[in-house]
């Protein structure tokens, strides 16, 4: 089987392991600034597209289809982002007469759009916030909805996640150019400006439940993801199970999951997303065509591979499994590592990574787009890469997660570790009963990482000089590298 990747970073390189993995050749379909990445290197054939920016490569459906016809692929997986929950891309994917990993177009056009999916759920009984889901054009008519729902509210992206396109709007004076922000965004990080805005609760918590379909009428939960540890509405901690549900919370929410899979007839990876509030109430915020970059603590709890998964609902086959076989054991958590700078208000940090080291021991998993040596530049994205960890409990996890960052090393580039650690020693962190007011409430003036001790900056200045040693020695002396 030969299998098309339209993505990057740690995304492609999650799919490409899984891949080989199962025998399968890889085809990564790249940008050209990513001909400097680990999923390059890693896939066993590459086709390039031509230019840098998202808009010009990831996201633009003819160079992408273009590329395929090229590739001769039986399977085309995209991911997570850019074009994973795009209709008009799944279509165009089936036309070429190959298995799209995902849901049908159907089924993604309905689902993955937040607006239907929204009234998809309503009519299944599954509870919704309330929203303003209408004629944007109209600033009267809007503002006069926006006033039925009351302020806070939050405007969202129709066809996205991740945070991009995200507006929390508290007065009339805030309101428009907050939907003209977020369109903006929206267009540019998924390719449309499609908006709605809906009621925003204040302090609620962020539960998602994983789901998984066959094409054989089999509808599963792998249970839920705690993500409520977010900075501006991205989020940076998840874990699994959540410290917040009780087993009759726990399936409740599992089950309108599976209500509505059943009413979307839904297949395939997804991720169904739900508010919870302090009183117990829960809504349906929204349903993910694709997996999420949080998939990886499910994975570790449940013991499953969800791509391998993927991939044999895509080739028709039907899951040998109940939902009695697919149980939770230990506790698993995710952070997300970033380049950016904590000192200098997380602003992205680009440039050559000059050291990663990446401590190995068991409960311990690492998903990375970047190695030593590589690039990072202001094109994508600044996450690189994921860390998680897996123990018998939340407590023994926090500390395998504290050990484990301690103990990675990442010169060339800024990034949030320090941040991270901060975080997972915070009381409120460590008791469990924080919501997604958590970061604004317990860092409100930033946070300010301590300086590299004498030691770390001699390692860094020997490292940095140690690569330009390497990298002069390799142009000019070895008759067996191009330059």
């Amino acid at each position: 089987m030969r299998v098309a990747i339209c993505n990057r970073g740690e995304v492609a390189v999650r799919i490409i392991r899984t891949c080989q993995d199962m025998g399968f050749t890889t085809i990564l379909i790249h940008s050209t600034p990513d001909k400097d990445s680990l999923a390059f290197e890693m896939a066993d054939e590459t086709i390039e597209l031509s230019g840098d920016s998202p808009l010009q490569t990831y996201l633009n459906i003819p160079a992408v289809i273009e590329a395929l016809k090229k590739c001769n692929a039986d399977l085309v997986h995209p991911g997570f982002g850019f074009l994973s929950e795009n209709a008009v891309f799944a279509k165009a994917v089936e036309d070429l007469k190959i298995k799209f990993i995902g849901p049908s177009s159907e089924t993604i056009a309905v689902a993955g759009n937040k607006i239907l999916a929204k009234e998809m759920a309503q009519k299944a009984g599954v509870p919704v916030s309330p929203a303003f889901v209408g004629d944007f054009s109209d600033s009267k008519t809007l503002l006069a909805e926006v006033k039925k729902l009351g302020y806070p509210c939050i405007v969202k992206a129709a066809s996205g996640g991740g945070g991009k396109g995200m507006k929390i709007v508290r007065h009339d004076k805030e309101l428009f150019e907050s939907v003209a922000s977020s369109q903006r965004e929206s267009l540019n990080a998924f390719g449309s400006e499609k908006v709605f805005i809906e009621k925003y609760f204040e302090s609620p918590r962020h539960i998602e439940v994983q789901i998984l379909c066959d094409a054989h009428g089999q509808k599963f939960h792998f249970y839920e993801r705690e993500c409520s540890v977010q900075r501006r509405h991205q989020k940076i901690f998840e874990e699994t199970p959540s410290p917040a549900l009780d087993p009759v919370l726990r399936e409740k929410i599992c089950g309108a999951a599976l209500k509505l899979a059943r009413a979307v007839n839904y297949t395939n990876a997804g991720t169904v997303e739900f508010l919870l509030t302090a009183d117990g109430s829960f809504y349906f915020m929204e349903l993910n065509t694709r997996l999420q970059v949080e998939h990886t603590v499910t994975e570790e709890v449940c013991g499953v591979d969800l791509v391998k998964l993927q991939i044999a609902i895509a080739l028709g086959e039907k899951l040998g499994f109940s939902q009695t076989d697919i149980g939770q054991r230990g506790h698993a958590l995710e952070v997300r590592v970033y380049s950016e700078n904590p000192a200098q208000e997380f602003l992205p940090s680009t440039g050559k990574i000059l050291v990663m080291d990446l401590p190995k021991g068991p409960g311990r998993r690492f998903d990375f787009g970047y190695s030593s040596g590589n690039e990072v530049t202001t094109h994508y994205d600044p996450m690189i890469g994921k860390i998680i960890t897996w123990a018998p409990s939340r407590e023994e996890n926090i500390m395998k997660m504290l050990a484990t960052l301690k103990e990675t090393v990442i010169f060339g580039i800024h990034t949030n570790i320090e941040f991270l650690k901060a975080v997972l020693s915070n009381a409120g962190f460590k008791s469990g009963t924080f919501d997604t007011s958590f970061l604004s409430t317990e860092f409100p003036s930033g946070f300010k990482p301590r300086p590299l001790t004498p030691d770390q900056v001699l390692f860094a200045e020997n490292a940095k000089s140690s690569v330009q040693h390497t990298r002069t020695a390799l142009k000019y002396q070895s008759p067996w590298v191009s330059s």
